[in-house]
């Protein structure tokens, strides 16, 4: 057996290869800039007002109420506090465009910078 073939192998397999995801970012910068550009525009729109107002304001206060309800129970569940409030987490996040698009703005902010870094 020839160790130094061996030790080439290993030494080979150890390496890992530089992987290029700039088209990657590039590719999700561009989906950000549409999905803040879109929720902006939807945000503007009396449709959207409509929708929050009826919707989702009422599922984000309805949820509340649950948490509420189950939190003050003799014996509340731990189970459908979690769901409860990961449902709350949801309809926040998706209840107000204006929050929801801050949060794709970190993101690609975070992708500027990962690609401003690259080119350096």
């Amino acid at each position: 057996m020839n160790i130094s073939k061996l030790a080439i192998e290993y030494s080979a397999l150890e390496e890992p290869k530089a992987v290029d995801k700039t088209p990657l970012l590039r590719t999700r910068e561009g989906e950000l800039v549409r999905i803040i550009e879109a929720a902006r525009r939807v945000v503007s729109t009396e449709e959207w007002g409509t929708l929050k107002k009826l919707i989702f304001d009422k599922l984000v206060e309805n949820l509340e109420r649950n948490l509420r309800e189950e939190a003050t129970k003799d014996n509340p569940s731990v189970a459908a506090l979690a769901k409860i409030n990961g449902q709350l987490i949801w309809a926040r996040k998706y209840a107000d465009l204006s929050k929801l698009a801050d949060v794709y703005r970190l993101e690609l902010t975070n992708v500027k910078k990962t690609l401003h870094e690259k080119e350096e």
